[in-house]
C-alpha cells in the first residue's frame, strides 16, 4: 500500500481523522475528567504533587514569512529540546524557532527552506543546529545563520536523521537509500540499501540501529555495515512511533482492518536482549506518540492526536501505573512531541500552530548540566537628568539611531566619499615622443614645468565682469542653448505610460520600412554595430543559414534577430536574446564588455573604446562558433640562423609577445609564407656564390607563393571550378641550409568571420645578429596606426596627410620592438615589418582615437584640408611631405633657440597658432570637406607591396580587373556621439544597397541612413565621414567590395526544421522530469493555417523603476526586466483538442527577483535544474519550436499574446495572430481580462489560486471557440453580447462572484 495514499501520515505531520465515537467515548466524564485530578486505574489516588505534570504555557507559535500559504496557520511539525536551555520548534512552511528557558522567551527565528515542512531537528552540540526538510538538511548556528546546506539526486522525501559520532549523520526516509554523511567535510562516506518501503524512524542503541516503516515493522541493523540482523513485525498497518529504553522496545501503530487502517489500543513490547515479544501493554487512548521517561524507572509517555497523553509503567508492577492528562488542543490535532532530558518537561505541538509544555515544576531545567546559551547584552539604563539641572550636557543621553533612514543631522554622502587630488594629465608631446625599453618608457623632458611642482590654476572670476552668457538670440524653451549636437543625432529616451510601450509612436521616429533597435535593456551600446553586421549581405546570409546545438551561441542569435530584421516593417525589434546569451559569456565579462543597468548612461563608460573591444570580441566568438577546422596540420620548420615562427599582434589567433625558450607556450596550428627578400648576417663565413643562391630560391618561391594566393583569392567564374595553386619548395643546394616549405593560405582555418573579413599577413621580427622570426597569421580588424605629420626642422608646419597612407602604413607597420632572441639567448631590439598576402572582401577599421595625440592629428588633417579649400597655405613655414615614420628623431638640446641652419636634430614647435587655427575651423558645416574618401583601390605588387588609392564609387568598375586589385566602397560608420548631460551614445551611418530596398521599401536603389537606435532617417553620404571631433568621434570604419554579391552564394536554407519539436537533447533533468503533455504525431505535424493555442508566464529579472511626481502621479523610470519561464502551446484541432504538446519551463540563469507566482504559477523550485521535476529545457531550444510554428504557417490563439510574443523576443505576423483581448473588445473601452471572459461566457472560474498556461491557453482556445460560434449569426449579434458583457461588468465593478458547478450548454467541452 502506497503511504503516501494512506489517510494519515503520521511521519508527515498532516492531519489524521479521528473517530468521534471514540473520541466522545474518551472524553465521557464517566471515564476521565481531563480537567480535574489526574485519574489512576485500581483504588485511591497517590498524593505524588512533586511528579505531577502540570500545564505551564500553551501559545501560538511565530510563523515567520511563508510563500504562498495565505497567512493561514501552520501547524508544528516537529519539536526537540536542545543541550541548552532551548527548545526548538520546527513548523510545515520551513520555519525554526527556538525558546529560552521554561518560560520560552523567544530565542532564535529563521527559515531554512521556502515551502518544505522541517521533518526533524537535531542538536549538534557547540556547532549548532541540524533541521531536516523533504530534500534539503541545514546545519545553522543557534543565532541562525547557514553553516551549510546538504542536498544530494537522493534527497527526496527524506523523513529521519541520527546521529551515530559527532562527525557521523544517517539520512533516511520513504525510499531505499540510507545516506552516512560525514558532518567535518559535508560529503557522502557511504549509502545503503535498506528494504522497502524504507524508513521513517530511526533509534539505535549500543548495539543494533533501529529503523521502523511504514508497513509496520521495525528493523535492526548492524552499525558498522548496515545488514539486517532481526526484524520485528509489530503492527499489520503501519507504524506510528516506537522508541527503546535499554533492551526494552515498545512500538505503537495501526491495524489493517475492513480496509481501513485502526489505531492499535495497545502497545507492542519486545526485549532486544533475548529478541522475543513480550505480553502488549492495554490503553485507554489511540497511541500516536510515546517517549520513554527513564527518570521514573520504565515509564511511558503515550500521546494521542486528540489531544491526551498517559504516563504508564512499560512493566505495569506499580499499583500508580496509569496518569491522565489532557492537552488543550482547540479543535486541533497533535502532530510532534519530545520529552527533555531530565524528564521534568514534555513540549507537544499541534496543527492549529501552538506549543504546549508540561512540567513537573515553575522552575524546571531542560538539561542537568546544560551549555550555556549566548544572551544578548542587557542594556545599560541611562542616567536620570532632573528638568532644571541646566549643567547636564545633552551629550549624556544616548541617542538611538533609527534602523532604516538617516537622522537630519548626517552629512550626505557626497561630503563623505574620499576625494583624491587628480593628477595632471601627461603632456602630449612627452607621450608622442617616448619609447619603451624593457617595458619602461623614456622621453625627453620638454621643460615646460618644474620637477615634482604641479600648478593649480584659480579662476580669476572678476575678470569676467560685464560680459553676458546668455546668447543673442536665444532657442526655444525645451532646447539647450549650448548644446550644439543636432536633433537627429541626440538619444531619444523612451517614454513609459500605465500600458508600456504599446503606445509609444515609433514611427514618428522612423519613417522608413527598416527596423531599430530599442534602448530599454542593458548592453544596449552594440546596437549600432548590430545594424553595421546587419547590412553586409553575405554575413547576414552565412549567419541565417547557421544553427547549433550550443545554449549560448552568439551566432544563433545573430541569426535569430536578423530573421526579426527582415520581416519588420517598420516596427522596432529588440536583442533582448542576443544580450541575454552575451551576458552568461564569462569571456565577455572578464573583458569588461558586460555593463550595468546604469553604468551605460552614467558616463563613466568610454563607449568608443568600449565598442571598438565589443567588435573584436564578436568577430573572435563568431569565428570559433563557424569555424571548420582545417584537415591537414602542417607544423612549420624553424632553421637556425635563418628564421623561427613567432607570435604577432592583432592576428586572430592567440596574440602573444615572444617568450624565452622556457617560458614559450605551445603555438596553435601556423601556415608558413614567404618573406621579402633581405641580407641574412651570419656567423660563420661563407662563400657569396650560396649566399646568392639561397637568396634566388627565396626570392622565386616568394614570387610563385604570391602567385598562388592571388589565383586563390580570387573567385572564378561560375561555369569554372575553383583553382588552387600549390607551390613546391625547392631543394636546398647544401645540406646544412634546407629552406622551409612553402605552405598554401587555402589551408587556414575556414570561417563565416575569416571568408569575408579575413586579412592575411606575414610579420617579421629581424634582430640586430642576423636571426628572422616570421610568423603567418590572419586578422579581422585593422586598427589604424597614425604617422607623425610634424615637419622637419625649426618652426615647419604640420605635413597633409591622406587617409590612404594612413590605411597603408597601418597595414604595412614598421616599427621596433624589444623581443627574445633564440641565437643571442637574450632580449633585443627587432625590426618589425608587416607584409600583406590576401585582401578581404569587407575591410573593418579601428580608428582608435582614445589617444589626444590621435584625436590631435585628425584636427590637424581636417583643418589642412579646410585651409587648402579655402585657397590658403598650410602655414608660412610649411614643408613638403615627408616619410610616414612612427618614432621621431632626436630632440634638439637648444629647443627653440637653435640658430643652426639645417639642424638635423628636432625642434619643439609653437603650437599656439596651431590651436587657434583648429578653434576658427567650424567642421559640422555642411560644405567642409571630408578627410575619408567613399572608395579605395587596393593593389597587390609583384614585388609584395601594397598600393592604395582613392576611387570614386560612382566610377564603373574596369572590365578585366586586375585578380590582385580589389575595389572597395565605404559601406557604415560608427560614431560616438559625446553628451554633455550624459554618457553619450553610439550611431551608425549604413549604405543600404540594393537588395535591402527591394526587400523592404520595392525600389532599386542606394542610399545612407542614419541608425539612433529606433531612430531612422535618410542623409547625404557626406554626413556618414564628417565627423564633428567635439561632439561626434569615430570609432570604426567599414569599407566593403564593391559587387560582393557576385562572389558568395547568398541562397538562404532555413536550418530550422520539424525535428525540432520532438528534440529532447536539451533537456536539463531528463531523469526527473515528469511528461505533461502529450507530442504531436506525425499526423498531426503542423500544417499552414492550422490552430494552436498559446501561453507563456514570466518572472521577473529586476524591479521596476518609477518616481512620484509632485502632482501625485506615477512616472516609470525603467520598467520591469521580463524573462520567459513557461511555455505551452496546446492543439487547436483534432482528435486531442485541447492536449498540450509543448509544456516547457525555461531555465534561467540570471537572478530572479520575483516569480510572481501569484500571476505566473512558478515556484523557486521549478527552475532550478537540481531540484526541479518540470520539464526544463533551454530559451533557445523552445523558441527554435516556436520559430518552426511561425515559419510553417499556424495560428497562434490566446489572450495577450502581443506582450507574449515580445517577452519571448519573437516577430510573429499579424496575420497569425488571433488575440481573445481583441475578439471581446470594444474601441475606447478597457481591455477584459481572461478571468472575467471565461466567468461570463464559459461559466467557469480560472486562476483561483494562481494562474496555469495550460489553463489560460485552453480558456483562450474555448472563448476563440465561443467567439466563432456567435459569429455564425452575424457581426451585429457579436457586438451586441459584447456590449451587454461591458455593461454587466460596470454594473457589477468587474468582480466575479464564485461559481459552484454549473453545465451550461454554452460552455465549450473539450476533454
Amino acid at each position: 500500500m502506497d503511504f503516501n495514499q494512506m489517510p494519515i501520515n503520521p511521519y508527515g505531520g498532516t492531519e489524521m481523522p479521528v473517530d468521534n465515537t471514540q473520541s466522545a467515548g474518551m472524553m465521557d466524564p464517566a471515564m476521565m475528567n481531563p480537567y480535574a485530578q489526574p485519574m489512576y486505574s485500581g483504588g485511591d489516588v497517590p498524593q505524588i504533587p512533586k511528579q505531577e505534570y502540570k500545564q505551564l504555557h500553551s501559545f501560538f507559535a511565530d510563523r515567520g514569512s511563508f510563500m504562498g500559504d495565505g497567512g493561514s496557520r501552520v501547524g508544528v511539525s516537529c519539536l526537540c529540546f536542545d543541550t541548552q536551555e532551548l527548545l526548538w520548534m520546527g513548523n510545515q512552511g520551513g520555519h525554526v524557532t527556538s525558546y529560552y528557558g521554561p518560560s520560552l522567551q523567544k530565542y532564535t527565528s529563521f527559515q531554512i527552506h521556502q515551502n518544505e515542512e522541517v521533518r526533524q531537528i537535531a542538536p549538534l552540540k557547540d556547532r549548532g543546529i541540524l533541521s531536516l526538510t523533504q530534500s534539503s538538511l541545514r546545519l545553522s548556528i543557534r543565532r541562525g545563520l547557514s553553516q551549510f546546506v546538504f542536498q544530494s539526486a537522493d534527497m527526496h522525501d527524506m523523513q529521519c536523521m541520527l546521529l551515530t559520532s559527532p562527525s557521523s549523520l544517517l539520512i533516511g526516509g520513504h525510499h531505499t537509500k540510507v545516506i552516512d554523511l560525514d558532518l567535518s567535510t559535508v560529503s557522502e562516506r557511504q549509502k545503503f540499501e535498506v528494504s522497502e518501503p524504507g524508513c521513517a524512524i530511526l533509534r539505535h542503541t549500543s548495539k543494533y540501529i533501529c529503523a521502523g516503516d511504514t508497513s509496520g515493522k521495525v528493523t535492526l541493523y548492524d552499525p558498522n555495515s548496515m545488514k539486517a540482523e532481526h526484524v520485528f513485525d509489530a503492527h499489520s498497518g503501519t507504524l506510528s512511533d516506537f522508541d527503546i529504553h535499554g533492551n526494552l522496545l515498545v512500538t505503537c501503530g495501526f491495524s489493517s482492518r475492513v480496509g481501513n487502517l485502526t489505531p492499535d489500543r495497545y502497545l507492542k513490547m519486545y526485549d532486544i536482549r533475548m529478541m522475543r515479544s513480550m505480553s502488549p501493554l492495554q490503553l485507554m487512548i489511540d497511541p500516536t506518540f510515546l517517549r520513554f521517561v527513564p527518570t521514573y524507572s520504565s515509564r511511558l509517555a503515550v500521546v494521542s492526536q486528540v489531544g491526551q497523553f498517559q504516563v504508564v509503567e512499560a512493566t505495569g508492577t506499580a499499583s500508580y501505573g496509569t496518569h491522565m492528562y489532557h492537552v488543550e488542543c482547540h479543535n486541533s490535532i497533535i502532530l510532534s512531541f519530545d520529552v527533555a532530558a531530565t524528564c521534568q518537561a514534555l513540549a507537544f505541538g499541534d496543527s492549529g500552530g501552538y506549543m504546549h509544555l508540561f512540567a513537573t515544576d515553575d522552575n524546571v531545567v531542560f538539561n542537568s548540566f546544560h551549555e550555556d546559551t549566548d544572551l544578548a547584552d542587557p542594556v545599560e539604563p541611562s542616567q536620570n537628568i532632573h528638568i532644571h539641572d541646566f549643567s547636564t550636557p545633552y551629550a549624556m543621553v544616548p541617542m538611538s539611531y533609527p534602523g532604516t533612514g538617516k537622522l537630519l543631522s548626517d552629512w550626505p554622502d557626497y561630503l563623505c566619499d574620499k576625494i583624491y587630488r587628480v593628477p595632471k594629465p601627461i603632456d602630449s608631446e612627452i607621450l608622442r615622443t617616448m619609447k619603451v625599453y624593457h617595458n619602461v618608457g623614456y622621453a625627453p623632458n620638454p621643460g615646460k614645468e618644474r620637477r615634482n611642482q604641479i600648478p593649480y590654476m584659480k579662476n580669476n572670476e572678476g575678470s569676467n565682469k560685464g560680459k553676458s552668457n546668455i546668447p543673442e538670440s536665444p532657442l526655444g524653451r525645451g532646447d539647450d542653448p549650448f548644446m550644439a549636437i543636432p536633433k537627429r543625432f541626440r538619444k531619444v529616451d523612451l517614454k513609459y505610460s500605465k500600458l508600456g510601450l504599446e503606445d509609444f509612436d515609433f514611427k514618428h521616429y522612423n519613417k522608413t520600412h527598416f527596423a531599430g533597435l530599442e534602448i530599454h535593456i542593458p548592453n544596449v551600446y552594440c546596437n549600432s554595430m548590430l545594424q553595421i553586421f546587419y547590412f553586409i549581405e553575405p554575413l547576414r546570409v552565412k549567419l541565417l543559414n547557421h544553427l547549433c546545438d550550443r545554449e549560448f551561441c552568439l551566432s544563433c542569435e545573430l541569426a535569430f534577430l536578423f530573421n526579426m530584421l527582415d520581416k519588420q516593417k517598420g516596427q522596432t525589434c529588440q536583442a533582448s536574446n542576443f544580450l541575454r546569451a552575451f551576458r552568461t559569456l564569462p569571456e565577455a565579462a572578464a573583458l569588461g564588455l558586460v555593463l550595468g543597468e546604469n553604468e551605460e548612461v552614467s558616463g563613466r563608460v568610454n563607449l568608443g573604446r568600449l565598442i571598438q573591444s565589443w567588435q573584436r570580441f564578436i568577430h573572435q566568438q563568431i569565428h570559433s562558433e563557424t569555424s571548420l577546422k582545417p584537415a591537414i596540420e602542417d607544423k612549420p620548420e624553424v632553421v637556425e640562423g635563418d628564421k623561427e615562427e613567432v607570435p604577432v599582434e592583432g592576428a586572430t589567433a592567440i596574440e602573444a609577445t615572444p617568450h624565452p625558450p622556457e617560458e614559450t607556450p605551445e603555438k596553435p596550428q601556423e601556415v608558413e609564407k614567404v618573406e621579402k627578400e633581405k641580407e641574412v648576417k651570419k656567423e660563420e663565413p661563407k662563400s657569396s656564390k650560396s649566399k646568392k643562391k639561397k637568396k634566388k630560391g627565396k626570392k622565386e618561391k616568394k614570387e610563385e607563393a604570391k602567385k598562388a594566393a592571388a589565383v586563390t583569392e580570387t573567385p572564378p567564374p561560375p561555369e569554372t571550378p575553383p583553382v588552387v595553386v600549390k607551390t613546391e619548395p625547392e631543394e636546398p643546394e647544401t645540406p646544412t641550409e634546407s629552406p622551409r616549405e612553402e605552405k598554401d593560405t587555402s589551408k587556414r582555418e575556414g570561417s563565416v568571420v575569416n571568408d569575408i573579413f579575413g586579412l592575411d599577413t606575414v610579420t617579421t621580427l629581424r634582430c640586430r645578429c642576423g636571426q628572422e622570426n616570421v610568423r603567418q597569421s590572419t586578422t579581422t580588424l585593422v586598427n589604424l596606426n597614425y604617422p607623425d605629420c610634424s615637419g622637419q626642422g625649426l618652426n615647419k608646419g604640420p605635413v597633409p596627410v591622406s587617409f590612404v597612407q594612413v590605411l597603408e602604413h597601418s597595414l604595412t607597420l614598421e616599427q621596433n620592438t624589444q623581443a627574445w632572441c633564440n641565437h643571442c639567448a637574450k632580449y633585443q631590439q627587432h625590426q618589425q615589418s608587416k607584409e600583406v598576402l590576401t585582401l578581404p572582401d569587407v575591410l573593418a577599421l579601428n580608428c582608435q582615437l582614445e589617444n589626444p595625440r590621435d584625436l590631435e592629428f585628425w584636427k590637424i588633417q581636417l583643418m589642412l584640408l579646410k585651409q587648402k579649400e579655402e585657397g590658403d597655405n598650410v602655414s608660412s613655414t610649411s614643408s613638403s611631405p615627408i616619410p610616414l615614420q612612427t618614432t621621431t628623431t632626436v630632440m634638439c638640446r637648444y629647443g627653440r633657440k637653435c640658430t643652426k641652419k639645417g639642424c638635423r636634430f628636432r625642434h619643439e614647435q609653437d603650437s599656439s597658432w596651431l590651436q587657434d587655427d583648429i578653434m576658427k575651423i567650424h567642421t559640422d558645416d555642411e560644405n567642409d570637406p571630408v578627410w575619408v574618401p567613399f572608395g579605395l583601390k587596393v593593389q597587390l605588387e609583384d614585388n609584395g607591396s601594397l598600393k592604395i588609392e582613392e576611387f570614386n564609387d560612382e566610377q564603373s568598375l574596369p572590365d578585366n580587373p586586375d585578380p590582385n586589385t580589389k575595389y572597395y566602397e565605404l559601406h557604415g560608420t560608427v560614431s560616438h556621439i559625446k553628451d554633455s548631460k550624459g554618457g553619450g551614445h553610439l550611431v551608425s551611418h549604413i549604405k543600404v544597397g540594393e537588395t535591402y530596398h527591394q526587400r523592404k521599401e520595392g525600389v532599386t536603389t542606394t542610399q545612407f541612413y542614419l541608425f539612433n537606435d529606433f531612430s531612422i532617417s535618410d542623409v547625404e553620404k557626406e554626413e556618414a565621414v564628417r565627423f564633428n571631433l567635439e561632439w561626434r568621434v569615430p570609432c570604426t570604419l567599414y569599407f566593403i567590395r564593391r559587387n560582393i554579391k557576385q562572389y558568395y552564394d547568398l541562397k538562404v536554407v532555413n536550418p530550422i526544421t520539424s525535428y525540432v519539436l520532438s528534440d529532447e537533447s536539451t533537456l536539463i533533468n531528463p531523469k526527473r522530469r515528469k511528461l505533461t503533455f502529450l507530442p504531436l504525431t506525425e499526423e498531426e505535424s503542423p500544417k499552414e493555417g492550422d490552430i494552436f493555442g498559446l501561453d507563456a508566464e514570466f518572472v521577473s529579472l529586476n524591479q521596476e523603476e518609477s518616481e512620484l511626481r509632485s502632482d501625485g502621479t506615477r512616472s516609470t523610470l525603467r520598467p520591469s526586466h521580463m524573462s520567459v519561464a513557461r511555455i505551452t502551446c496546446i492543439r487547436g484541432q483534432g482528435d486531442n483538442l485541447g492536449e498540450p504538446f509543448i509544456d516547457d519551463y525555461i531555465c534561467s540563469h540570471e537572478q530572479v527577483v520575483d516569480y510572481l507566482t501569484q500571476y505566473s504559477g512558478i515556484k523557486p523550485g521549478d527552475l532550478d535544474p537540481a531540484v526541479s521535476n518540470r520539464h526544463l529545457t533551454t530559451l533557445k531550444a523552445t523558441y527554435q519550436k516556436i520559430r518552426y510554428l511561425v515559419d510553417v504557417g499556424v495560428i497562434f490563439v490566446g489572450h495577450g499574446l502581443k506582450k507574449d510574443f515580445r517577452v519571448i523576443n519573437i516577430n510573429v505576423p499579424k496575420d497569425q495572430i488571433i488575440d481573445t483581448v481583441e475578439l471581446f473588445h470594444l474601441p475606447r473601452q478597457r481591455m477584459i481580462s481572461l478571468k472575467f471572459l471565461a466567468w461570463y461566457f464559459l461559466k467557469i472560474n480560472i486562476q483561483s489560486v494562481t494562474h496555469d498556461s495550460v489553463e489560460d491557453a485552453r480558456t483562450a482556445l474555448q472563448l476563440y471557440l465561443k467567439y466563432q460560434e456567435l459569429s455564425k449569426e452575424g457581426m451585429d449579434k457579436v457586438r451586441k453580447v459584447i456590449k451587454e458583457m461591458y455593461e454587466f461588468g460596470r454594473k457589477n465593478q468587474w468582480k466575479i462572484s464564485d461559481l459552484e458547478e454549473i453545465t451550461d450548454d454554452s460552455a465549450v467541452a473539450f476533454l
